[in-house]
């Protein structure tokens, strides 16, 4: 797939050219930019968020959404470094985390500042739960109102569901089929945030990251299931603020949080 020019890979909810840093977010499986319209406002001001929009959705529909590990990161890896300025970091929930891991772990010219990573299981632990990017449309089309992922709305719009069905199993491939070289270490400071309940990256599966995080990790527990970060929007959002504050982005220092159950691994050895 050939690489479409670098800005159509980005939106800025709230253009903030003069800003201390960037956080460049990156969705879930069948997410878009719109997942993070409102998060400016909630952040500090000096930070500016950089959507990335896929192909195969929002204004990408008529692009044929990636199926492949390599050419998708190559692409995206090749925009990042034409349209944003370092420095940034790199944020990503459940395939978005597996896709800010890759971006990372191709140690780019201009490195993120740290990566984090929401609902992301380390890449040395196996798939939680069942693939359903292979199935028949109707046996795919139960498994993702068991995922929980897609909006009621659309699973009942058969229409709509049938549009939307070549994204969604393009992005399930490539979640159900990661990581796309192996275990390699991060090469920056990693955060993670898991959710208690969340049955598919369980907070064990994401507690794994320790072992491939030697440049130290900052790791925080909350409430919810996979899609903690919309339905515990506020929470989440102060703690990520947190872990933007100048500062904050550079030193794994100690962070507690008790009613969030927070947690700081110090610096450890690579593993």
């Amino acid at each position: 797939m050939a690489g479409p020019p670098a800005a159509r890979w980005f939106h800025r909810p709230l253009p903030r050219p003069g800003a201390r840093l960037r956080l460049v977010c990156l969705p879930y499986a069948g997410g878009g930019a719109a997942v993070f319209r409102t998060w400016p406002a909630a952040l500090p001001d000096d930070v500016e968020v950089v959507a990335v929009r896929l192909p195969g959705r929002e204004n990408r529909t008529a692009e044929p959404p990636y199926t492949r590990w390599p050419p998708l990161v190559a692409d995206l890896a090749e925009a990042l470094a034409e349209a944003v300025p370092a420095p940034y970091v790199l944020f990503g929930h459940s395939l978005g985390g597996m896709l800010g891991y890759e971006l990372a772990v191709r140690e780019p010219a201009l490195p993120p500042e740290r990566l984090v990573l929401a609902g992301c299981r380390a890449p040395d632990i196996p798939l939680q739960v069942p693939a359903v990017h292979d199935l028949p449309d109707p046996a795919f089309h139960a498994g993702l109102r068991h995922l929980a992922g897609t909006p009621e709305e659309v699973l009942r719009n058969p229409a709509l569901l049938a549009l939307l069905t070549p994204m969604l199993r393009a992005d399930l491939r490539l979640a159900e089929t990661w990581p796309a070289g192996g275990a390699r270490p991060v090469p920056v400071p990693l955060t993670t945030f898991d959710g208690a309940d969340d049955p598919m990256a369980p907070p064990a599966t994401v507690a794994a990251w320790r072992r491939h995080a030697p440049h130290g990790i900052r790791a925080h527990h909350l409430p919810g299931g996979h899609h903690f970060p919309r339905d515990r929007a506020g929470a989440f959002l102060r703690l990520l603020s947190k872990e933007l504050a100048e500062g904050g982005t550079a030193a794994c220092d100690p962070c507690t949080s008790p009613t969030h159950m927070s947690r700081s691994v110090p610096r450890s050895a690579p593993s």
